[in-house]
């Protein structure tokens, strides 16, 4: 077998592979032989035809399974041959093949990026310190306050600032109901027992203040000026009647912060309670304290070298990222014509990110061979139960899963980037921040 290699471009390199006619005659005679025993030829028996009928009957489908079978064979050993690291998949854009003559094919691939390692050991960082200050502390509780609180059914008075209002409401605008004018907004225009916090800042603009005052029970009329910039377009401008049926109000009700309140959380004491949430803020704060380590140590890499990257690889890692920003984005409540508008804003930070990231990966990699850090088995096992825990399955049923799915790889590649900055971490000159 004979190959050529040409750099085409940086990481993109063209092979031409030559099968010998030889290798070539005798695997189509395999072939042959294969589709014998099976041949469907009048007058003959399964395995019984001659072969050149055989040849007659199925040549297109046996030079078809030739190059299948082949091509993908002389492929890889091409690449150990040439040591070739070679990510993505290869494109085949010529073959040629001819009875009796070898096949010749060429293929069009991309190749990790060659370069030479920076030094890795004594990065210089900085550790912020940590600490848990009171006002945090504070802040928590209020938190936890806020997620224990009633709401407790108000009487003899009127709805007013700060109190949570459960109404069923419909509305229209130019004599036609929301939902027809945009679909999208379908549960603007109409909705039933829905919460709402009393609140010039609430729902939408004027609504809240127009509801202040009413007794539960009453129906009011709420006039509504969409501005010009209101995400659904249909509705942009338009002026709004809304029908609305103040169905009961609600009041918060904050617990107050005691013994009592510690124990419903699981805790025997407010004392506890408060040591308990000083060492959650301590746990989040070192949490904090490594990831900026971690930060500082890829982008002193990143600032040490600079190297040209395969482009298919960009090119899905910037779809990734994108994907990814879409989805999160419009899970927040923006539109399509939001995104649309910020596509090319939305394009440039995945790009980038996404070289940032393959740089990196490309780094650490080539640093964890070098340091012969490896994954453990145990490891992958407890990442696949903590991700199960999480999605609420069984560590059994997700590996299934993953392995399914080609997911093992990821996770393995991210158990082992991990360890890579933790060993580069380890290996830091680490100075601590004043304040300390």
């Amino acid at each position: 077998m004979a190959v050529t290699v040409e750099n085409t471009a940086p990481c993109r390199k063209t092979l031409r592979v030559e099968v010998d006619a030889a290798r070539v005659a005798g695997t189509r005679a395999e072939i042959v032989q294969e589709f014998r025993k099976f041949a469907n030829i009048p007058g003959f028996r399964p395995g019984k035809a001659p072969e050149p009928m055989v040849e007659k009957r199925y040549g297109g489908e046996i030079d078809e399974e030739l190059r299948k079978r082949l091509i993908p064979e002389s492929y890889r050993e091409a690449l150990a041959e040439q040591k070739l690291k070679v990510v993505g998949y290869p494109q085949v854009e010529s073959v040629e093949y001819k009875h009796g003559r070898p096949l010749i094919y060429t293929a069009a691939v991309d190749t990790a990026p060659e370069f030479a390692v920076p030094e890795y050991k004594g990065i210089p960082l900085k550790k912020k310190p940590v600490a848990t200050k009171e006002e945090d502390v504070t802040k928590t509780l209020e938190s936890l306050r806020e997620q224990q609180a009633d709401f407790v059914a108000v009487e003899g008075r009127a709805l007013r600032a700060g109190d949570f209002a459960i109404i069923n409401y419909t509305g229209v605008a130019d004599g036609k109901p929301i939902g027809e004018l945009s679909p999208e907004a379908k549960s603007l225009g109409e909705n039933k027992d829905f919460w709402l916090l009393i609140s010039s800042e609430s729902f939408l603009p004027g609504f809240c203040d127009q509801l202040v005052g009413a007794q539960a029970g009453e129906k009011r009329q709420v006039l509504v000026d969409f501005p010009a910039d209101f995400p659904q377009k249909p509705l942009a401008g338009r002026k709004a009647t809304f029908f609305v049926d103040l169905v009961a109000i609600k009041e918060k009700k904050l617990p107050d912060i005691n013994d009592e309140f510690a124990k419903k959380l699981g805790l025997d004491s407010v004392e506890k309670l408060n040591e308990s949430v000083r060492q959650t803020l301590l746990a989040e704060a070192e949490r904090e304290q490594n990831a900026d380590l971690r930060r500082q140590v890829v982008n002193h890499l990143l600032s040490k070298v600079v190297f040209e990257l395969p482009d298919s690889l960009v090119q899905q890692e910037t779809r990734s990222i994108i994907y990814d920003v879409v989805r999160e984005n419009s899970l927040r409540g923006a539109t399509k014509e939001q995104l649309e508008e910020k596509k090319n804003e939305i394009f440039g930070f995945a790009s980038q990110s996404a070289q940032e990231r393959l740089r990196t990966s490309f780094i650490l990699d080539a640093i964890a061979q070098a340091e012969k850090l490896k994954v453990e088995e145990a490891e992958v096992e407890q990442r696949i139960a903590q991700l199960a825990q999480r999605a609420r399955t069984t560590p059994e049923r997700l590996k299934a899963q993953l392995t399914e799915k080609g997911g093992l790889e990821e996770i393995e590649e991210q158990i082992l980037i991990s360890k890579t900055l933790d060993f580069l971490v380890a290996n830091a000159k680490i100075e601590t921040a004043s304040g300390a």
